[in-house]
């Protein structure tokens, strides 16, 4: 009884991480929006990559991206039914959005606030 009990328990710690992945939260980011062969992409500060960002201004993520370095992300749009076109107006533009970091891809993005160039 006690080697079932130890083996169930173990199973379910080795298992904590991998079940805990699938619940993802959804984050702001604040960072500079482009394209690059018809992919749209974010770069955002090394250090808000898996919690995000509280704060959205061109000099506060000028600041961040200047400690840390910064880091491109994919952002998915199908989610949502937006499309690329709907973006492009936002070329380098700083932006606060919202969405749920998988896989390396922001997904169901949202636009919270463009804080401009």
């Amino acid at each position: 009884m006690k080697k079932l009990c130890f083996l169930t328990s173990l199973f379910v710690c080795l298992n904590q991480p991998v079940l805990s992945h699938a619940n993802t939260e959804t984050h702001n980011w604040c960072g500079i929006y482009f394209e690059k062969a018809e992919q749209a992409f974010i770069r955002i500060p090394m250090a808000d990559l898996h919690k995000g960002s509280s704060f959205c201004t061109t000099e506060s993520y000028a600041e961040r991206v200047g400690i840390a370095g910064s880091v491109n992300i994919a952002l998915d749009f199908r989610a949502n039914r937006s499309n690329l076109g709907n973006w492009r107006k936002f070329d380098n533009h700083v932006l606060e959005i919202s969405g749920k970091l998988k896989n390396g891809t922001i997904t169901r993005t949202r636009l919270i606030r463009d804080a401009g160039m």
